[in-house]
């Protein structure tokens, strides 16, 4: 999509720099969407300056985006797949992460501050963190996922990740996301059963 964005940028940049007419209303408009598919471009970058005051950063959670200071996770969509525990299914959170910080990150670290809960018929119960049955070929169909999670991640670098948690019924998900106290600062509602139909 990048790629498409700006060959599209570069043709009518190109396409405007050929008229040798006076200024006219039409090439006005021309410049002015050039300049918004500009503006588009940039903006769809898939990395950020490194900040050394990242971790300075106050912790907050809307919109299905955690900016946890050193590291920002864009949760993009979500899935019910087959865990890799006997009938059971896992919830997958499908994200992008960020390290806005100078150093390398373990995106994984996450883990400490977001958790699943699912009620059954006694509690409140916290789900654990899991794993995806794999394909037919014996291969985890998430594994590029898994290791954006577990790899390294370089300063102001985004990488595409993913969540997995194994489910203990069809009841709704609630997942809530913490600030370095542990306090909960946003919660997602996920409502599985729809997804295990």
């Amino acid at each position: 999509m990048f790629t498409l964005c700006l060959l599209l940028c570069l043709g009518l940049a190109a396409c405007g720099a050929q008229k040798n007419t006076t200024t006219s209303k039409k090439e006005t408009k021309t410049e002015h969407k050039t300049s918004k598919i500009k503006k588009k471009v940039s903006s769809s970058s898939s990395s950020v300056t490194p900040d050394p005051k990242a971790s300075e950063r106050p912790w907050t959670y809307d919109h299905d985006v955690y900016d946890a200071g050193i590291e920002t996770y864009r949760f993009t969509k979500w899935e019910v797949r087959d865990s890799s525990q006997k009938d059971k299914k896992a919830l997958v959170l499908y994200c992008d992460v960020t390290n806005n910080s100078t150093k390398e990150q373990d995106p994984s670290n996450v883990f400490m501050v977001v958790h699943a809960f699912q009620k059954n018929e006694t509690s409140d119960v916290q789900l654990d963190p899991g794993t995806v049955s794999l394909d037919n070929n014996g291969n985890n169909p998430l594994q590029k996922y898994d290791d954006g999670l577990h790899n390294m991640l370089l300063p102001g670098k985004t990488v595409k990740a993913v969540m997995v948690f194994t489910l203990n019924n069809d009841k709704t998900v609630r997942v809530t996301f913490e600030n370095p106290e542990f306090n909960v600062i946003g919660v997602k509602n996920y409502n599985v059963a729809d997804k295990m139909k």
